[in-house]
């Protein structure tokens, strides 16, 4: 009887201390944002650049590791009329501190390209990371956010550099 209870007691106290514990980090970020792509534009055999929007959500399973789903539309200028639709999702590590948060990914998905003669769907890849800046509990700031995207469109592999900055609510538990 005596080890039934010291087993309740124990279970008891980790199950109230698994809520406390998970209030030091939010369930879920949510991150929109301007961006700058730079591509290699297989068809021209040059870089091009592209500006843009990127969006994120991503859900925190614990302090340090989440799930991540990527969005992002990059623009060339209306005269040439291209335009890039990238979808990944993937793992995230996060190191969290007070005053910023850390975080580095490797996502994987689809890319659409249309342009004003060419078109195709392919698959992309992001490996990257970056760096928000703690304003306030729920609210951050994305300073940077650096990604090596690889993508494979019309039979071929193009290496391609993608920045970010913006904007990212914290919602659920601590920040």
């Amino acid at each position: 009887m005596h080890r039934i209870a010291v087993s309740f007691v124990g279970v008891s106290v980790l199950l109230l201390a698994l809520p406390a514990s998970a209030q030091d980090y939010p369930k879920a970020e949510i991150f929109g944002g301007i961006s700058y792509a730079n591509v290699d534009d297989p068809i021209d055999i040059e870089r091009e650049a592209f500006l843009g929007f990127q969006t994120s959500v991503a859900g925190n399973f614990n302090k340090s590791f989440g799930i991540v789903g990527d969005f992002g539309g990059h623009y060339r200028s209306p005269d040439v009329g291209s335009k890039a639709y990238e979808f990944m999702v993937g793992p995230r590590f996060t190191s969290r501190g007070d005053t910023a948060t850390g975080f580095v990914h490797a996502m994987f998905g689809g890319v659409d390209f249309r342009g004003n003669r060419f078109s195709d769907t392919g698959f992309a890849m992001a490996f990257g990371g970056g760096v928000d800046v703690n304003v306030r509990k729920r609210f951050a700031i994305r300073v940077i956010q650096f990604d090596y995207v690889p993508t494979h469109l019309f039979d071929t592999w193009e290496h391609n550099i993608r920045l970010g900055i913006g904007v990212v609510f914290k919602l659920g538990g601590g920040s």
